[in-house]
């Protein structure tokens, strides 16, 4: 059990460190100091990764065209075929 923990403590920090990654891109790209980034500060690997860490640690499982969590669920628009393409990518 001490591992899975240490394991969930170990992937909240490389989550959080995609925060200040994003922060310090934002603002060495001159954004205001008291406004946050967004994603348009990552890459699109750390973006993966980024969303990868948040659907597993908020636990949410994508299962075909429906989303789960905490016992919700709900379907997912459907994408259209330029949005597809960078998803893949």
């Amino acid at each position: 059990m001490t591992e899975l923990t240490e394991d969930r403590k170990q992937k909240y920090e490389r989550f959080k460190q995609f925060f200040a990654i994003a922060r310090q891109r934002y603002l060495e790209a001159g954004g205001d100091p008291r406004k946050g980034a967004d994603g348009s500060y990552l890459t699109d690997e750390e973006k993966k990764e980024f969303f990868g860490l948040g659907r597993e640690l908020g636990n949410v499982r994508i299962i075909g065209d429906e989303v789960h969590t905490t016992g919700r669920s709900w379907k997912l628009p459907p994408k259209k075929s330029d949005e597809m393409e960078k998803c893949e990518s």
